[in-house]
């Protein structure tokens, strides 16, 4: 069984947001765009960006709902430093 807490698809809170994304993308012109050949050209689409910005947020609070907090004792008292290329000394 999987650790999240809805059964299926159907029940997910980004649901919503993913049909919203997908009923766009197959409707735009420039989401739907190709060339000669048949092969999608990827054109930036203003809208299906801003709509895929919001179904990764519907995801990322979704799992962070679902995921629980890390404790601040996994980092078992390493200390790393940060500097110009982060690495050990």
């Amino acid at each position: 069984m999987s650790a999240t807490p809805y059964q299926s698809f159907i029940d997910a809170p980004w649901t919503a947001a993913y049909v919203r994304l997908a009923n766009h993308c197959i409707t735009c012109a420039m989401c739907t765009a190709v060339d000669k050949e048949g092969v999608n050209l990827g054109l930036a689409c203003a809208t299906a960006d801003q709509l895929n910005e919001k179904y990764r947020q519907a995801r990322r609070a979704c799992n962070a709902l679902a995921s629980p907090a890390r404790d601040s004792s996994d980092s078992k008292g390493v200390e790393i430093e940060t500097g110009a290329l982060d690495r050990p000394r």
